[in-house]
This record gives C-alpha cells, sequence and structure tokens, in this order.
C-alpha cells in the first residue's frame, strides 16, 4: 500500500482548493495572504511561500518556465493525477454530511424580543396612566406615547414571525 503524500497548507489551499496554476511566487504570495487574513510580514510570506513551491518542484509536482521575477510555475501531470487520484478516493470514503442545524437562537431571540414587549407596553400602560392623572402633559407624552405604540407593534411582528418559524420546524421533526 502507497504512504499518503502530505500537502502543507499553504500548497493546498493555492493549488487545491484556488486551482492555482501557470503563477509567479508573487502572486501566490498575494494569494496566500488575502486568503489567511494575516497581517503578516510579506517578506515572510515571499520565502514560505517559495520553500513551499521549492519543495514541490523537487518532488516533480511543479515545473518551471523562465527565469527571474518572471518565473513562472505549473502544476505537473503527476501533481494532477496525484491529487484526482486522492479526491476521487476521498470522494469514494467520505459520505455527504448533512448540516444539523441549531435552531435555538430562534428561540432566543423570540425570548428576547417577548421581554422588550413586555417592558414597551408597560411603559404604554404607564403613558395612559400619566395622562389620565395630569390631562394637561396630554401633547408632550403624545409623540412618546405613539413611538412607544409603534415600537410594540414591530415587536409584536417579530415575536410573531418568530413563533411560525419555530412552530414549522417543530412541526417538521414529529415523528410519523
Amino acid at each position: 500500500m502507497k504512504r499518503a503524500r502530505r500537502i502543507s497548507a499553504v500548497m493546498h489551499k493555492l493549488l487545491i482548493e484556488n486551482g492555482l496554476d501557470g503563477f509567479t511566487v508573487l502572486e501566490a504570495r498575494d494569494l496566500w495572504l488575502s486568503l489567511d487574513n494575516v497581517d503578516s510580514n510579506s517578506a515572510e510570506a515571499r520565502k514560505k511561500v517559495y520553500r513551499a513551491i521549492f519543495h514541490f518542484e523537487k518532488k516533480s509536482w511543479l515545473r518551471s518556465e523562465g527565469s527571474g521575477r518572471k518565473k513562472r510555475y505549473f502544476q505537473a501531470e503527476q501533481f494532477k493525477e496525484l491529487h484526482n487520484n486522492v479526491t476521487t478516493n476521498n470522494q469514494a470514503d467520505i459520505k455527504p454530511k448533512v448540516p444539523i442545524q441549531n435552531y435555538s437562537i430562534l428561540s432566543n431571540e423570540r425570548n428576547e424580543y417577548k421581554g422588550e414587549l413586555e417592558i414597551i407596553l408597560g411603559e404604554i400602560d404607564e403613558y395612559q396612566s400619566i395622562v389620565s392623572r395630569f390631562p394637561e402633559l396630554e401633547n408632550k407624552l403624545a409623540p412618546l406615547h405613539q413611538e412607544a405604540k409603534e415600537r410594540a407593534a414591530l415587536l409584536l411582528g417579530k415575536v410573531n414571525v418568530l413563533t411560525k418559524v419555530l412552530n414549522t420546524l417543530y412541526e417538521g421533526n414529529e415523528p410519523c
């Protein structure tokens, strides 16, 4: 049985995940820096990428054309065959995973909105109570009262939507 071939993380990202072919060291470095989202020293990144390229070239997985800064690297047939065999074998062995979603966040959001709604309904009741005790404040409190009623309507809408979504999700999980 053949030993598994190890591919560095840098080269896996560049050659396999992004299909890089016909590239210079600087192009590979720039792509790697953009993929890694690391504020790394570009000189150090270039060295790391070049070492990986050199290693692949030694194994005849990459071939080069040109010289100096215009030197371009291409995936060799040996690497393409290796990559095709590996992906074919891996795809046959691995069963597709069905993602299991955790919808508890929706329930948490609904409970949070319910709490906010109760607070706002309390505010509305208090505005009405104050206006009934002090009718002269009605003109000043009317905009605040109206704003609270609008927020309550918005929150009630969110609570209703989340309740319907959660009911729909839980209906699908009932045993037959």
